[in-house]
């Protein structure tokens, strides 16, 4: 076996050097076989006559020296993508119709396979990821799972589980650091990790180090690791940088080391990571086990599967509820790998993108199939003459596969270029946090390839094994039949052609479903009242370093002296402070309890924020109870103001103005109780879609914070007073840089962008699976009317009226429209509720949106069904008579 695989490549790398050879020897035996004819006495011509007819045909032998080469299926495979492309190019119509199907579904395909790839199936950046586990808590009564951990409780996972090589934790929530670079401040995206961050990740260093594990506690030189791309735009991607100082946050720390090249862990805009620097002294606190603001990745041991290290996990939380009731009393412990921890919810959203593509792709084969079939049935003379020469059926049926392969091939090649397009386009819309694809980029690697070649042969298989069956099936008689006239092989063209039409309406009905269902959703969302009206608003968001503002009353200062002036600026209607946006993500939250009549209701899921009297004015949250603060509340007493959702939660039937809370579950002796002073509007905290938690405002005078933003409503644009914010800030402190400045439409247009990046795909899918489907019936009943224009000429002859025959025509394509609709609403009513977990109040069996798709593909078939029937109603029946 191993030498005639040797020789069936010798003979392909040697081809026409064997050809040569073989040619030589023939020649050669002629040539003696001549001489001996001519010293018979035979003249040199009929000499060498009888020598050809005496060595029985150079040619036939050979053939059968190229088949016993092994390489026949080679010449075979020339032959017919010769043929196939011959036969393509003198229909281009039909071949470009098929080649631009192909190529926009492919690259659609394409396109979202490799966002797939990139989040699903391409491992994670870093040392044996398989080996990598993200640590969670889980609270039952909190409603957690997967939670951010608190401090403590990380330092002894690490400490105690045995499966753990080691485990290392980062703050779990944005952050940024103004730096100074050229005597310019610019704010960095931020991460603060521990010591042992990088090495346990298996991420060395381009330039200098990493962190060291000790640098994790605080008493060690400060020291950052910076980002390739801060390296090489803002310092000169000078090597010399490791080892200098650079100012961040307002102190000198050293760069040890540039990350690698595309490293962005663990958020994609990270420029800068710190070590957290916590203090020794602090692991005895209640409170480093009691805030919860780490996550926690661990590597697990060598050998070591996920279920060992889950279930000691396990045992290490029980012993820490025995150990610590006060904060650990129903504090659970979980982990998951890390890449389909990250993934989350993503996973299905892809997954239902690229099943959405996947049946575009069929419709796509089905329309080619139909294409392929009319070019079958107008070459059915030629086919039934070459089963009649002898042609073998199989031999018939490969050609018809290798002509679909050649227009397969073709339309991939275009695809892979239009998918390098369509990932370009993924990436730019979708949602700017990075929630929907948390990859860097799209890379065309072996995966995509695969996937291209893949899709390449089963598109060729597919849609060609309509016209390879129809092919084979020839008769040889029918060679003689006269021109097709009411011939049987319309009738089974057609037949084969409606069943592909059926197929492509109802897969097309159920992607059009989905995509209705998820333009409903969004059309709710949209509805939703947020809770504050987000016209007319810019807001900037400052952080202001530690070192230059570490007392409350500068950060206090500092951020009236702002509001105070912007509010001065020509266009500023009002102004306002809070510390965290609605819509952008909840503020930090506590258990809380009530005082007096309510005693013993609490909660663990209060939400907090600060802000000043004016930020309700100037963002419409409306009053319902009440009053708002003033400059007076500034405690001790400590008053605050919650919404009304909070207010309808736990104060039903009672008036919670004068009533105190304090954010302690059980309150003590060193409780601090805030006496309620009004009731405001709920904003919703993270988006539409999430209910509004319960909140309480605190006034930024009496809880200051050195995160804040700054909210102006304008007469007008909001950006136009823009330039004004910039230059105040600059003129209090020439250091400071502004993390954020954005429209407050902008903010709420961020909140929708998930829900927004799906709808806008499926709706394209859709809109073009029903186009397809469409352009299926219109084919189908154009063959129709084409293959009936003699009856349709002999029925106007005979008194028949012009509507009358129309109606013929456009009742068949109803009819397949009509069957595909209702196997298509069946299959939808079961796959629309895939799109469950996506929908916002509809249901996925919405009657509306079904009634809508079906209407809307009934019309549409009607009209691409009415535009063959008028031609065929208005046919001249003395031109079709004579041509017969």
């Amino acid at each position: 076996m191993l030498n005639r695989i040797c020789y069936a490549v010798d003979a392909l790398l040697r081809r026409s050097h064997l050809d040569q050879e073989l040619d030589e020897e023939i020649a050669h035996h002629v040539s003696l076989e001549t001489q001996r004819n001519i010293e018979r006495g035979m003249p040199a011509g009929e000499a060498r006559r009888r020598a050809l007819v005496a060595f029985g045909g150079a040619e036939r032998l050979k053939e059968a020296h190229r088949d016993a080469r092994g390489t026949r299926w080679l010449d075979d495979l020339v032959a017919d993508t010769r043929f196939a492309t011959r036969a393509l190019r003198r229909n281009p119509a039909l071949t470009l119709a098929a080649i631009a199907t192909l190529a926009l579904v492919i690259g659609a395909n394409t396109a979202i396979f490799s966002a797939v790839n990139a989040t699903l199936i391409r491992p994670l950046p870093f040392a044996e990821p398989d080996r990598l586990v993200m640590v969670g808590e889980n609270n039952r009564e909190f409603l957690w799972h997967m939670a951010d951990a608190a401090p403590a409780n990380y330092l002894d996972w690490r400490a105690r589980v045995p499966a753990f090589r080691d485990a290392m934790a980062y703050a779990d929530f944005p952050n940024s650091v103004t730096l100074i670079i050229d005597g310019r401040p610019q704010l960095a995206p931020m991460a603060l990790v521990t010591g042992n961050f990088f090495s346990v990740l298996g991420v060395g260093a381009q330039l200098g180090r990493t962190f060291r594990d000790e640098e994790t506690w605080s008493g060690v030189a400060p020291v950052v690791v910076v980002s390739e791309r801060l390296w090489r735009q803002q310092l000169g991607a000078n090597p010399a940088v490791v080892g200098t100082s650079l100012a961040v946050g307002g102190k000198a720390a050293t760069i040890v080391g540039v990350a690698p090249r595309g490293f962005n862990f663990p958020r994609q805009d990270v420029d800068v990571w710190v070590p957290i620097g916590w203090s020794k002294d602090q692991t005895t606190l209640v409170s480093f086990r009691r805030a919860h603001w780490l996550r926690v990745i661990a590597r697990l041991q060598p050998g070591v599967r996920v279920e060992q290290a889950s279930a000691q996990l396990r045992d290490v939380a029980r012993q820490l509820k025995a150990e610590y009731p006060v904060t650990n009393r129903i504090m659970d412990a979980e982990l998951a790998p890390l890449q389909r921890f990250l993934v989350g919810d993503t996973r299905l959203s892809l997954l239902i993108l690229l099943g959405a593509v996947g049946l575009l792709l069929l419709i796509a084969c089905a329309n080619v199939a139909s294409l392929q079939l009319v070019r079958a049935a107008n070459r059915h003379r030629e086919v039934s003459v070459r089963v009649a020469l002898g042609a073998g059926r199989l031999r018939l049926a490969r050609q018809a596969l290798t002509e679909s392969l050649v227009l397969s091939v073709v339309g991939t090649a275009l695809g892979l270029a239009l998918g390098w397009v369509g990932t370009r386009f993924l990436v730019a819309m979708q949602p700017t946090d990075g929630s929907m694809l948390p990859v860097d980029g799209f890379h065309m690697d072996w995966h995509v390839a695969a996937f291209a070649i893949l899709v390449a042969a089963g598109c060729g298989l597919i849609f060609g094994l309509a016209p390879a069956i129809w092919s084979s099936r020839r008769a040889p008689n029918e060679a003689l039949a006269s021109g097709g006239r009411g011939g049987s092989h319309g009738i089974r063209v057609r037949g084969w052609s409606e069943k592909l039409a059926v197929l492509e309406v109802a897969i097309a009905l159920a992607l059009a479903v989905g995509a209705g269902l998820l333009v409903r959703s969004y059309g709710r969302l949209l509805d939703v009242d947020p809770g504050f009206d987000a016209r007319n608003v810019l807001a900037t968001t400052i952080e202001l370093p530690p070192t230059r503002y570490g007392t409350s009353a500068a950060t206090t200062q500092f951020f009236q002296t702002v509001v105070e002036r912007v509010r001065a600026i020509p266009g500023v209607v009002s102004a306002g402070v809070v510390t965290q946006l609605p819509l952008t993500a909840p503020g930090w939250s506590s258990d809380f309890s009530i005082d007096g009549a309510s005693a013993g209701h609490f909660s663990a899921t209060l939400l907090h924020r600060q802000a000043a009297a004016d930020y309700f004015v100037t963002m419409r949250v409306p009053l319902i109870r009440g009053r708002i603060f003033t400059d007076g509340d500034r405690g001790p007493p400590y008053v605050v103001v919650i919404n009304d959702e909070l207010a309808r939660t736990y104060f039903r039937g009672q008036d919670p103005v004068g009533q105190r809370i304090t954010f302690d579950r059980t309150p003590d002796s060193t409780s601090t109780w805030r006496t309620i002073i009004g009731v405001v509007g709920s904003e919703h905290q993270v988006s539409p879609a999430a209910p509004p938690g319960i909140e309480a405002i605190a006034p930024f005078a009496q809880e200051s914070s050195r995160l804040m933003s700054i909210v102006a409503r304008t007469r007008g644009e909001p950006m136009a007073v823009a330039p004004a914010v910039r230059r105040i800030v600059a003129e209090l402190d020439p250091q400071l840089a502004i993390a954020n400045m954005r429209r407050m439409t902008d903010v709420r247009a961020a909140s929708l962008s998930h829900d927004r990046f799906l709808m806008t795909l499926l709706s394209i899918f859709g809109v073009l699976g029903v186009v397809l489907a469409i352009v299926g019936v219109y084919g189908v009943v154009a063959q129709l009317a084409r293959s009936r224009l003699r009856e349709m000429g002999i029925r106007i002859a005979l008194g028949a009226r012009g509507r009358s025959i129309q109606w013929l025509i456009v009742r068949r394509g109803l009819v397949i429209a009509t069957i595909g609709v209702a196997i298509g609403a069946v299959g939808s009513a079961f796959g629309a509720r895939v799109l469950e977990r996506l929908l916002y109040s509809v249901a996925p069996t919405d009657a509306t949106t079904l009634t809508s798709v079906v209407i809307a593909l009934i019309v549409a078939a009607l009209v691409a069904s009415w535009i063959p029937a008028m031609r065929a109603g208005k046919v001249d029946p003395v031109t079709i008579l004579r041509e017969e």
